[in-house]
């Protein structure tokens, strides 16, 4: 009689990958963490989205009563593709009401074996404190590295509020790291940030990975095609103070007084703020200036594709992603050296880092490529080099799915231990 055998495959591990925005870097890394799990054997990832919004409808507002009865809820919704869960918060007008833990959000969370979060910053972390699961944070930066630039700015009243959410959110992020059972950090500079905050023991590098499949030269080329006739390109949020866009329209306004010449400027994502439309506009640059929204990631490769240089001239970078989608696609690259983007480049080689803050060197850069088209060609190719080899969502993922291996295997041993004893 033939032996009978089980052949029911093995349940896959449930990962929730918990985050506050599906947009800008954190929404790359939670989509290139999403496909990696996706892709494996061992993990099924879901996403589930925080609330940030003071006009949050899935939370209980303070300036809405009928909302407190029936308190934070949890919403299934998708994103270009993507599905996720998405909670309220109790009175998300206030930012530290955000970090708490609330029985919505926790009865999302016990569904899954691990929780994988993906932010900015850490303070995330502390709303699953009553969630007994294993905890991964995986973050870009500090709350003062993430703030410093945006706390300068706008009224003295706004100031104050920001200084007191800045001081809340905080005091969340201490306990945020400490109950992390493992701290990833996006670049060797974000590590370095966390030192005082995160036992050596528990903190180790992970990079970002991007699809060199999407973003690739145009037709197999080794070098930009944007050739003479391409743009200066600058993507990110514009918006936000810490990408110093306002830096990048001096530098620009300087050079064409100077550059007969001067390609036109693009600058892809959110909407410039009324502080740079101004400056843009007195600078008598507005016409040379095209800026658009959002752009998907195949069409993001052919803008990309389609720039003579990418310039990205921010006071901070947790790594700084969109250079890596640049240098694959072939494009020479500038950048200040805001902390993650030296993770990345190699002054002269692989592109070319400027002082944070410092115009004058950042136009040298830009006239010093925009004249030298061997010297582009040199960095182009080594650029995307490393990319590829260094930065593929092959050479990258794999540290995510050794962390949870080892995480496991820790909970096994313990979960054995305690059985043995009793």
């Amino acid at each position: 009689m033939l032996k009978e055998v089980n052949c029911k495959p093995k349940r896959r591990v449930r990962v929730a990958l918990v985050t506050h925005e599906l947009s800008g870097g954190v929404g790359t890394m939670t989509r290139f963490l999403y496909r990696v799990l996706s892709e494996s054997e061992a993990y099924e990832p879901h996403v589930v989205l925080m609330a940030t919004s003071a006009k949050d409808r899935a939370s209980a507002l303070i300036r809405r009563p009928t909302s407190w009865l029936k308190g934070p809820t949890a919403i299934q919704r998708a994103e270009r593709g993507l599905p996720f869960t998405h909670v309220g918060a109790w009175f998300s007008e206030l930012e530290f009401q955000r970090y708490q833990p609330r029985e919505a959000l926790s009865n999302v969370l016990r569904s899954f074996d691990i929780l994988q979060f993906v932010g900015g910053s850490a303070p995330w972390v502390d709303a699953a404190r009553a969630v007994d699961r294993p905890k991964m944070l995986w973050v870009a930066t500090t709350i003062a590295g993430d703030r410093a630039s945006r706390a300068k700015i706008g009224s003295s009243l706004r100031r104050v509020w920001f200084r007191g959410m800045h001081f809340a959110a905080e005091w969340h992020e201490r306990r945020a790291l400490q109950i992390a059972d493992r701290v990833l950090a996006l670049s060797p500079y974000t590590a370095e940030s966390l030192r005082g905050l995160v036992k050596p023991s528990r903190l180790s590098v992970a990079y970002c990975g991007i699809d060199t499949e999407v973003f690739s030269p145009a037709q197999d080329k080794q070098y930009s095609t944007g050739g003479k006739s391409g743009y200066i390109l600058c993507v990110g949020r514009l918006g936000d103070a810490r990408k110093n866009v306002a830096m990048l329209l001096r530098a620009y306004s300087s050079l064409s007084r100077q550059h007969i010449e001067m390609p036109d400027l693009c600058l892809a994502g959110e909407s410039l703020s009324q502080d740079c439309q101004q400056l843009a506009t007195e600078a008598g640059i507005a016409h040379r200036v095209r800026t658009v929204g959002f752009v998907p990631a195949d069409e993001l490769a052919e803008l990309y594709r389609g720039a003579r240089i990418f310039v990205l001239p921010s006071d901070e970078e947790g790594l700084g992603m969109v250079l890596l989608e640049a240098m694959a696609c072939g494009v020479p690259v500038i950048s200040t050296a805001s902390g993650g983007p030296q993770a990345i480049i190699d002054d002269g080689k692989t592109g070319l880092l400027t002082p944070v803050g410092d115009q004058a060197a950042l136009e040298a850069a830009i006239a010093r490529l925009l004249s030298d088209e061997p010297f582009r060609r040199s960095l182009s190719i080594a650029g995307m080099e490393t990319a590829r080899n260094r930065f593929s969502m092959a050479a990258t993922g794999g540290v995510f799915l050794e962390q949870y291996a080892a995480l496991q295997l820790k909970k096994s041993n313990t979960t054995a231990s305690a059985r043995s004893v009793t």
